[in-house]
């Protein structure tokens, strides 16, 4: 029986008081915001205290999210940016400093490209190149720009969205080259980043397929034979960017409901059979 509240002595610790919010007044930049994982990690992000900035190349999703942190009484800012083009990723850093003084976390989750029907011989070398500079140019051209306001803030983190080990097989070659590259890339540069107090680390998710609810960001059901949700993701990068990981670099955290161990799921299979007859 819970003891009751009222009664707790003045100067004990009420361990049932309200959790503090996990990134209170930290900032945090979304590349490549979308309205699956990206947006499930930019409402989860506000829920806790962050104030969130947005960027992608089309404004209309990263609009509903914002709309959806405004009115739950978060604060969010939306800018039109392609993670690609340098100048473009220059003046993100530039509007995120304005507005909320500098950057605490980046969430690099542009990418794309997955299919599973591009075979090496029938594939096109332009399609090659653009898999690796959606995903790895994307990459570089952010962390260059936002490491040194993020260093000078006193340190930070840096999460990078790649796939897992078996979505990376299940996929084509240039998008299972590109993953790969971010968590090649993640490992590095968490060491080169290390003497600046930057965490940086890779997020491997599985097939993420459920749909994004309406209202408060909430865990998933607790079961391992399903879909992976897009909350996964943001619950396991709300952890990486917070204080409580902060002895923990250079992590490729794998989200895919034991996937990559190759466990046979019928609910996952059949949805990748599904995908590869549309």
């Amino acid at each position: 029986m819970n003891p009751n509240r009222s009664s707790i002595p003045m100067g004990r610790v009420d361990i049932y008081q309200e959790t503090p919010l996990r990134l209170r007044d930290k900032v945090v930049i979304i590349g490549g915001a979308g309205q699956n994982m990206s947006r499930a990690i930019a409402l989860l992000f506000a829920q806790e205290g962050a104030k969130v900035v947005l960027a992608a190349r089309t404004p209309e999703k990263m609009d509903e999210t914002v709309r959806r942190i405004e009115a739950a009484g978060g604060q969010a800012l939306a800018v039109q940016a392609d993670l690609g083009d340098d100048e473009q990723v220059r003046g993100l850093v530039s509007r995120t400093v304005e507005a909320f003084g500098g950057v605490d976390s980046f969430i690099h989750a542009a990418g794309g490209f997955f299919s599973v029907e591009h075979d090496i011989a029938g594939m096109e070398a332009d399609y090659w190149q653009k898999a690796l500079e959606n995903n790895l140019n994307t990459l570089f051209l952010s962390i260059k720009r936002i490491v040194p306001s993020m260093a000078e803030r006193g340190g930070g983190c840096v999460v990078t969205l790649s796939a897992g080990e078996r979505v990376r097989q299940d996929a084509n070659p240039a998008y299972a080259a590109a993953k790969g590259g971010m968590v090649a890339a993640a490992r590095n540069l968490a060491r080169e980043l290390y003497p600046q107090n930057i965490r940086m680390h890779a997020i491997s998710p599985g097939i993420i397929w459920e749909p994004l609810a309406s209202g408060p960001v909430r865990p998933a059901a607790a079961r391992l034979e399903r879909l992976g949700s897009p909350v996964d993701v943001a619950y396991a990068a709300l952890w990486l960017c917070s204080d409580e990981a902060a002895w923990v670099t250079g992590l490729e955290l794998t989200i895919d409901g034991g996937d990559s161990l190759f466990i046979d799921s019928p609910v996952r299979r059949k949805a990748l059979d599904d995908f590869g007859k549309r």
